[in-house]
């Protein structure tokens, strides 16, 4: 072989060793850069405090970020509740684990319509929902153990009213009136809500409220007449309705303010 072909081999040899030596030290930065190979395992985090998953970072290699909340009533509020990567996972250094915590706050929901329901139904409709069955108020009403109200805080809430997560609400009954009888109020002569306020007082019901042609405001409009009829010592079953009959005609009233006290005295001198 003679100088000149000794010298080309030279050249190739050479040049063979330093592309091996360059695949070589491109597969190491790569494998370095990667992190091919070295993997972590992923630790369990549910139940710590966005701070406390902050301090694992370092120590893990790890890149935790909140993505999401929700609400549960059986965890602590402001912790993971649920992680991804899943504990016990094997991944590789700074690798994003995903957090969804437990809300601070419950969230509103929709009123459900319990009006006539029995007490069974509407409670078990508040747990379906999430609210909490409260206090149970009776009233007078014919419908034994039918809710006639739901209350929150003692508000009354409409089917559709905004309402928090897990809040108490108080349910309005009816008694079933059970044959109790009690007196029956002398409301001519008072304002609507005067009497309104008084048949309330005394677990009686409206009826039907008939205006006549004086009324042109019903605020103003005084009761001249009542029916059941008032008289000394008339009782009524308790829940019963009561219907009135209102005027602001000054004549009418006074007319049949009169016309009591006249059946008062003559019942007194039949006595």
């Amino acid at each position: 072989m003679n100088a000149s072909k000794k010298k080309i081999v030279k050249h190739v040899a050479i040049i063979a060793v330093i592309y091996v030596i360059s695949i070589w030290g491109i597969l190491l930065w790569l494998k370095d850069f990667t992190q091919h190979g070295i993997k972590v395992k992923v630790p369990d985090v549910s139940g710590l405090k966005p701070q406390q998953v902050k301090e694992l970072s370092n120590k893990y290699d790890l890149k935790f970020m909140i993505v999401d909340s929700v609400y549960s009533s059986d965890k602590e509020r402001g912790t993971v509740i649920d992680q991804n990567p899943s504990p016990g996972s094997e991944v590789k250094q700074n690798r994003k684990v995903y957090l969804t915590i437990n809300s601070f706050h419950p969230p509103t929901i929709k009123m459900p319509k319990l009006i006539d329901l029995s007490y069974r139904q509407a409670k078990s409709i508040l747990e379906t929902y999430g609210l909490v069955p409260g206090n149970i108020i009776y009233e007078p009403d014919y419908a034994k153990d039918a809710v006639l109200k739901q209350l929150y805080k003692g508000r009354e809430l409409k089917p559709g009213d905004p309402v928090v997560l897990e809040s108490k609400i108080d349910l309005v009954l009816g008694d079933g009136l059970k044959g109790e009888k009690i007196d029956l109020p002398y409301l001519i002569g008072s304002k609507r809500n005067e009497a309104l306020n008084i048949l309330k007082q005394n677990s009686l019901t409206i009826g039907a409220e008939v205006f006549d042609k004086s009324v042109n405001d019903t605020t103003a409009a005084i009761v001249y007449r009542q029916f059941p009829t008032y008289y000394n010592n008339a009782q009524v079953s308790k829940g019963r309705s009561v219907d009135l009959f209102f005027t602001q005609d000054a004549s009418k009233i006074k007319q049949a303010q009169d016309s009591v006290k006249l059946r008062e005295i003559n019942d007194e001198n039949n006595e």
